[in-house]
């Protein structure tokens, strides 16, 4: 069943959509500076949770030598998962959302930064990636590394994370006008899986759609469960196209044939970089994203995704 919630330029006589533009507001200047206060304590509280993070890996490090000094043998695998498991869990998952968040503030999803909120991002995130390769070479070195989709799994609704996701772009949403198309199943489509994971290739995928299009653009998200897939799959695709543009077949997109991942193609809001890094992360929860290009038109992203990892 399609559900259509479209965004239109509002006449005198109707009232306004829910993503229409607020009035202007007489003290702009005033907000401004209150959405950087804003900004600047949340990063300020990600440096404190880095920070809190470094700390406990530390002490989970020297409990893990002291574990393998007082015992008379090698650990097995199984001792060695039993002991990481609850770190692993404690650490990862906090990372994960941190990321999440770094992503969101370095593409300037939900925000304009300045030249020292990009750097004061960019050293977060240094740290953070620094503190999740640690914690990589632990599982490797315990085992967990195979095992890790399901270390993080959880349980969840894979139709409330799409639509929760795609909120933080409201505002973007509001300022361009555009019309957007929303395609879900009637029911609910549960999931277990990584939700950190999803959420972070959701922010880059929506980043690059609603960026590129034009004002008065169309954007389409689609959420389906596949028919017929063994392992069962759900397919979330997301496509922009501008309101004037001609309908173009799409051109599959080989991010393999480039060699500077910086450039943007044309259609596309994010560099190649950003696209090949959401394709790994989905590929981290088994499954397989594609990439489109629309001529003249814009861009087509489709992630699928088997619904148990």
């Amino acid at each position: 069943m399609d559900d259509h919630m479209n965004l239109q330029s509002p006449t005198s006589d109707e009232p306004k959509p829910p993503f229409l533009p607020q009035e202007a507001n007489p003290l702009p200047s005033r907000k401004k500076s209150s959405e950087m206060g804003h900004m600047e304590a949340e990063l300020r509280l990600t440096l404190e949770e880095i920070a809190r993070l470094q700390n406990a890996l530390a002490e989970a490090n020297m409990k893990n030598i002291a574990l393998q000094a007082s015992l008379d043998s090698q650990p097995t695998k199984i001792e060695g998962a039993q002991v990481l498991k609850p770190v692993l869990q404690e650490l990862k998952q906090p990372i994960h959302t941190i990321q999440g968040y770094i992503d969101l503030l370095s593409n300037e999803s939900v925000g304009i930064l300045g030249t020292f909120q990009k750097r004061f991002v960019e050293r977060i995130s240094n740290a953070v990636n620094h503190l999740d390769e640690i914690l990589r070479n632990l599982e490797i070195e315990s085992g967990e590394a195979e095992d890790e989709n399901r270390i993080y799994s959880k349980d969840f609704s894979l139709t409330s994370v799409v639509e929760e996701t795609l909120m933080l772009y409201s505002d973007l949403l509001r300022t361009k006008l555009i019309t957007l198309k929303v395609e879900f199943e009637k029911d609910d489509i549960n999931f277990t899986g990584d939700q950190e994971k999803i959420e972070r290739t959701l922010n880059i995928i929506y980043t690059n759609c609603l960026s590129a299009v034009q004002d008065e653009g169309v954007v389409t998200l689609g959420l389906k469960r596949l028919q017929g897939k063994k392992p069962a799959q759900v397919l979330i695709s997301v496509q922009s196209s501008d309101h004037d543009s001609p309908k173009s077949k799409p051109l599959p997109v080989n991010l393999d044939e480039f060699k500077d991942l910086e450039i943007k193609l044309e259609g596309f809001g994010s560099s190649l970089k950003d696209l090949l890094k959401a394709k790994t992360l989905v590929e981290e929860m088994h499954g397989k994203m594609e990439i489109f290009s629309i001529p003249s038109s814009g861009a087509l992203i489709r992630v699928r995704l088997p619904v148990t990892s």
